[in-house]
């Protein structure tokens, strides 16, 4: 079997990456169940970050929460070094606050 049998390529549309960043990220600070609301702003190679709020369930005002006035008021608090092997693989790429390489994860 040759190398290119064994590729797996992975395609994630915004709403995938959301769901899979912010459930990464409740799970890495204790939230079993949660609310959340995140946005992806910038432009990919130059400016691409994240900004995620996550809560307890039970906190619905997150929903009214304007994201891009957070993103203004807040400083980055994240480091790619903080993610661990098993987000990678799981988005088939490296992907955090600041730049998208496509790296494909074998």
């Amino acid at each position: 079997m040759n190398i290119e049998n064994k590729r797996k390529i992975f395609k994630y549309n915004e709403d995938d990456i959301l769901e899979i960043l912010s459930e990464y990220l409740s799970e890495e600070n204790g939230f079993d169940t949660f609310y959340s609301r995140s946005i992806i702003l910038g432009t990919p190679g130059k400016d691409l970050r994240l900004v995620a709020v996550i809560g307890d369930l039970d906190d619905i005002n997150i929903a009214k929460l304007n994201l891009e006035e957070i993103e203004k008021e807040s400083d980055y608090n994240g480091t790619h070094l903080d993610l661990d092997d098993s987000l990678l693989s799981c988005m088939g790429c490296y992907f955090f606050l600041g730049y998208f390489r496509n790296n494909y994860c074998f």
